[in-house]
């Protein structure tokens, strides 16, 4: 009943952040982690209420898998290429992780096509960015939440918030016109 009240709370939160390479409903899977793991640590003798208490474990959640994503600490692991040989439990064990949704196996072509998506989209968004813009995606490829990036550049969150809303867009556009040419 809790997780149910309190889910658009978690989507609101949630949309706050970004993470390059993720989709939002990563984001809000991790606000949810965030919020099952306040069920079961709120203390009822604190002086927080629920939804403070609530608040600060979903952002703190969103945060932690933000920076995660963004080190470079697993990028071997999470780049490599899987060797198949002739032993039938290796076989067996490489056509288990095919089928996990997040393994993912890399071979070269693919990992030269990715850095030319890339690249291209870096090129696009210097050219079609404000500076203001510019920043704000700086920032945004980072982890920093809306009021963050409001806060060190000195300017309104609802100015932040209208700057990333225009990223997107143009993110899109390009995506489509990509989309159209392969």
């Amino acid at each position: 009943m809790v997780v149910e009240n309190y889910k658009g709370f978690v989507m609101m939160n949630a949309k706050n952040y970004f993470l390059l390479g993720a989709e939002r409903d990563d984001l809000i899977q991790e606000g949810m982690i965030g919020l099952l793991k306040a069920i079961r640590a709120y203390d009822t003798e604190k002086a927080a209420s629920f939804k403070t208490f609530a608040t600060i474990c979903v952002k703190r959640q969103i945060i932690t898998a933000i920076k995660k994503a963004n080190s470079n600490k697993n990028k071997a692991l999470n780049t490599s290429i899987g060797i198949e040989n002739e032993n039938k439990e290796t076989n067996r064990e490489i056509e288990y992780f095919r089928g996990l949704k997040s393994y993912q196996s890399y071979n070269p072509e693919e990992l030269a096509l990715s850095k030319e998506q890339m690249n291209g989209l870096r090129n696009y968004l210097e050219r079609k960015l404000s500076p203001l813009e510019t920043s704000v995606f700086r920032y945004m490829v980072k982890g920093y939440p809306y009021k963050e990036i409001a806060e060190k550049m000195g300017e309104k969150v609802k100015a932040v918030d209208n700057a990333i809303q225009r990223i997107k867009r143009k993110s899109e556009l390009w995506l489509d016109t990509y989309k159209g040419l392969s």
